[in-house]
């Protein structure tokens, strides 16, 4: 899977995002009464639409686990001082941008009717404290308060950044035979936790990679006659209508087996035709290299800032245009910040300090 193959389907996620967050309590008793057409009659097809796209965040880490994989082909991953170093790297582009768009979104509380002094909590101390731990990333691990119910992502990002290297060491000793005890492992283990819950996808996607298994599919799909290549497309399809009816009848009890055997056919259908399709694809990656500004940002635009708004558009096509509009936007301005303040350099000297910092600590040991 190639970098532009990846932030399209990194698009794709982040789409399904925006429709699971807006759209999966439409059923509830409180949700705004909105306007149904014809393909989605009403509030219970619009919530089991958001309830299957819960799929947003297994395809995140299928991508992350993936293209992380793919990145070590060609290490021998003997060297821990070499990946100490690299997951250093990767750990301080993922928090240099996110606290970046924090710092914006805190600039901007009084727009949703709170105080900075009271953000997290009446007391003084504890609102810096729980602001600090939300700054680094850390309030879903801590169990603090968060700025953004859409942030606990962001403790499950770093936990898989530092993670990563040592699941792809342990992936190339046992092969594909680590998938069973990963399974067995998340289903002793409470497997609503969330940091266990994607465990199997993690160790999925870097056995892929191990095998070069998108690209394998790939070569073979451009060998292959029509025929053959219709019916993949065809099961792939038929894959995912038949997992996400078991899905939504069957309910979260097999959450992360539903999620996986989903996001195989979505991966498998978003590389062999959306990837493929002239102009659509470029579009697609442009929203994709936008996708985790957009995950940072929209959960203040339909929550926060333009709540009432949002939802007066009544109609789910067009409040789900107004956020996938606003969230892309906004994070176009963020990327022009980011350049006229060089954060990208910033990111570097911050990476280099620290891994010079690792070196003499392991050098004084």
């Amino acid at each position: 899977m190639t970098k532009r193959e990846s932030n399209i389907l990194k698009c794709v996620a982040i789409m399904l995002m925006l429709c699971h967050h807006l759209f999966m309590y439409a059923a509830e008793a409180d949700y705004p009464a909105l306007v149904y057409g014809p393909l989605l009659s009403n509030c219970w097809r619009l919530a089991s639409l958001g309830q299957l796209s819960k799929l947003c965040v297994t395809l995140f880490v299928f991508v992350t686990a993936y293209g992380t994989a793919r990145s070590y082909l060609g290490d021998d991953m003997g060297n821990d001082g070499r990946l100490a170093e690299k997951s250093i790297g990767r750990l301080v582009r993922l928090l240099v941008n996110f606290q970046f768009v924090y710092i914006i979104a805190f600039a901007l509380c009084p727009l949703g009717g709170k105080s900075w002094l009271t953000l997290y909590s009446p007391s003084r101390l504890e609102n810096l404290a729980f602001a600090f731990f939300d700054f680094m990333g850390l309030s879903y691990i801590l169990q603090t308060p968060s700025y953004n119910s859409a942030w606990w992502y962001m403790s499950f990002a770093i936990t898989l950044v530092l993670l990563l290297p040592w699941l792809i060491k342990l992936c190339r000793s046992l092969g594909a035979y680590v998938l069973l005890p990963g399974l067995l492992l998340v289903r002793w283990l409470d497997v609503e936790f969330v940091l266990f819950r994607y465990l199997l996808i993690t160790l999925l996607g870097i056995v892929l990679a191990e095998y070069g298994t998108a690209e394998r599919v790939k070569d073979w799909y451009d060998r292959a006659k029509l025929p053959a290549r219709t019916a993949l497309l065809l099961f792939s399809m038929a894959m995912t209508a038949a997992v996400s009816v078991l899905w939504l009848r069957a309910g979260d009890n097999l959450l992360d087996v539903y999620e996986l055997l989903l996001c195989l056919p979505v991966t498998l259908l978003t590389l062999l035709v959306l990837a493929r399709i002239p102009y659509l694809n470029d579009a697609a990656e442009f929203v994709g290299r936008h996708s985790m500004n957009m995950f940072f940002v929209h959960a203040f635009i339909y929550q926060n800032w333009f709540y009432d708004f949002t939802y007066s558009l009544r109609y789910p096509a067009l409040i789900y245009l107004f956020l996938f509009a606003s969230s892309l936007a906004a994070s176009v301005v963020i990327e022009q910040l980011k350049k006229w303040l060089k954060v990208e350099k910033l990111t570097k000297w911050i990476s280099q300090r620290l891994c010079r910092l690792m070196v003499r600590q392991g050098e004084t040991v």
